[in-house]
């Protein structure tokens, strides 16, 4: 596993932790799952625009 360091707004922040909770995820567990969403639909769109 790799630590980084982001900076965003304190609210956002909090507003962030409030969902998720309601999803029964750590930030950081949250965090990975958009990463990898984000990174499955780009590979999706990537083998959709060379067929």
């Amino acid at each position: 596993m790799t630590r980084i360091n982001i900076t965003v707004p304190e609210d956002l922040l909090e507003e962030f932790k409030e969902y998720c909770d309601s999803q029964v995820r750590s930030v950081s567990s949250q965090i990975q799952f958009f990463m990898k969403q984000a990174v499955e639909s780009n590979q999706k769109q990537k083998g959709n625009e060379s067929s």
